[in-house]
């Protein structure tokens, strides 16, 4: 009895760790192989760095390397170097920021957001993006480009904790923080006050290691920002969502004081351009959204299939990948959305097999014989390359793809109707964003009496994309944290 409540107990948190480890455990992977110590000495280096800026202004010294080098952290919302395709907000906003420029991007990998700074000041990156919170304690030394994302703090917890209602209640607890956090120094001007609670304040490593102190006990509480706790709760029932404390935080790359202010002020036209034309908006959508519908429940028992019900049909995905040219873990993500991957499913409309195909598109596509795993799983990937070349062509990726996603599940005369009621109502039919805000008008009598395909759960196509996008970077941040870990090793 004594043996086995133990052996429970690890395994309860053995398939949320895998998840929650691609979350956090990268960059400590990561920085092993690629971090090399600054030998001289911090006064010397500085004075060798503003002397370097003095002879020619930052922006002309990017622009005659031909570089931009950004530091940053590997974590699924900042940068993800995925062989397939790179990912991460701050991957997209970099390479848009180098494309301006009209130069190329090199990536300085660090394992700690202090890390990220002091890869600025010593002038080996031109800047840093690794989501840093706007810090006043840094500002002598760092200047902030315009804020991308407003975000709040929130304390989480072991989930067999009382729920705090504020900082007050876990007085005389410990409360982790990331290493080099901005949270720090907020946390040190609030608990100057005299009558504000008083706590012991550790910092650790990265994230994993502060959601695994708080699985062992070693941590009472910790303080996350409001995106990264909404993904770890997302990924673990163990982990549990306290309140906001403290004002907004604000998100933003950080410059060099040494430096002049050329390359600052581009990237403050960078931000006013991507702003107004929206493009901030769909960058952030395109990395959050998924993750705000989706199921806690349904996200982890996914991890728990990913590690075995999937295994033997992830070589079909990956040869079907290769053949349409589409990334094998959509497919795969696909296959779970449709059917759990079960080979053997059958809807009550008549979908067969594991990428759930009906009748009458098996025979367009050469399906003989719907049961056979393979053969199913060939005929879905060939079917949404298919629905790809029936989406506007003005239409980009991975946008395009989203939208064939939707026509997979609703069908491509419903598509048509849903692009050609976000061109009447003034949006952008080939931006998923926009096409996923009027899908759900398509079950209103007023709406679909006017379309030509008429009525349809356009609720359940919003929900059904959104669900796949979700897997599908789930499938990425595993398969990148056991990449980086076997490099290590």
């Amino acid at each position: 009895m004594t043996d086995e409540a133990p052996r429970r107990g690890f395994g309860r948190w053995l398939i949320p760790l895998i998840g929650v480890g691609a979350l956090f455990a990268a960059p400590l992977a990561w920085w092993i192989h690629t971090w090399t110590p600054v030998d001289r000495p911090a006064r010397l280096a500085a004075i060798d760095v503003a002397e370097n800026f003095k002879r020619s202004p930052q922006l002309e010294q990017v622009r005659e390397r031909g570089v931009l080098r950004v530091a940053t952290l590997i974590e699924p919302s900042l940068y993800i170097p995925d062989s397939y395709r790179p990912q991460g907000l701050e991957y997209d906003l970099t390479g848009r920021f180098a494309e301006r420029l009209g130069v190329d991007i090199d990536y300085v990998v660090v394992p700690t957001i202090e890390a990220a700074y002091e890869a600025v000041a010593d002038n080996r990156a031109d800047l840093a993006a690794a989501g840093l919170a706007i810090d006043p304690a840094r500002m002598q030394r760092f200047r902030f480009g315009p804020p991308y994302l407003t975000v709040s703090r929130k304390l989480i917890h072991a989930t067999g904790r009382p729920s705090p209602s504020g900082l007050d209640d876990i007085e005389g607890n410990t409360l982790a923080l990331p290493t080099g956090s901005a949270s720090r120094s907020w946390l040190e001007r609030e608990m100057a006050r005299g009558d504000s609670a008083r706590l012991d304040v550790i910092e650790a490593p990265d994230k994993l290691a502060i959601l695994e102190g708080i699985r062992r006990g070693e941590i009472d509480y910790a303080l996350a920002l409001s995106h990264i706790a909404l993904l770890a709760h997302k990924l673990s029932d163990e982990v549990a969502i306290g309140p906001i404390v403290g004002p907004p935080v604000a998100l933003a790359w950080a410059f060099s004081r040494q430096a002049d202010e050329s390359l600052h002020q581009a990237a403050r036209r960078f931000f006013a351009e991507v702003r107004s034309d929206q493009q901030l908006k769909m960058l952030v959508d395109r990395h959050y959204a998924q993750f705000e519908r989706l199921d806690e429940s349904l996200s982890r028992r996914f991890l728990e299939d990913l590690e075995t019900r999937a295994r033997p049909y992830l070589a079909t995905f990956r040869r079907a990948g290769e053949r349409y040219e589409i990334d094998w873990r959509l497919l795969a993500s696909l296959g779970y959305q449709e059917s759990k991957w079960q080979p053997d499913a059958v809807s009550h409309q008549g979908a067969y097999g594991l990428m759930q195909i009906v009748l009458p598109t098996a025979r367009d596509l050469g399906l003989t014989n719907p049961a056979d795993p393979t053969a199913n799983i060939m005929a879905g990937a060939k079917y949404i390359a298919q629905l790809r070349e029936l989406v506007p062509e003005e239409a980009s990726e991975p946008d395009r793809t989203y939208l064939a996603l939707a026509a997979y599940n609703v069908g491509i005369g419903h598509l048509s109707d849903a692009l050609e009621l976000t061109r009447s109502q003034g949006g952008n039919p080939t931006v998923w964003a926009d096409v996923r805000e009027r899908l759900p008008q398509l079950s209103e009598p007023a709406i679909y009496r006017e379309m030509r395909y008429g009525y349809a759960r356009g609720s359940e196509t919003v929900n059904y994309v959104e669900n796949i996008r979700a897997f599908h970077d789930l499938m990425i941040w595993v398969a990148t944290r056991k990449d980086l870990l076997t490099a290590r090793d």
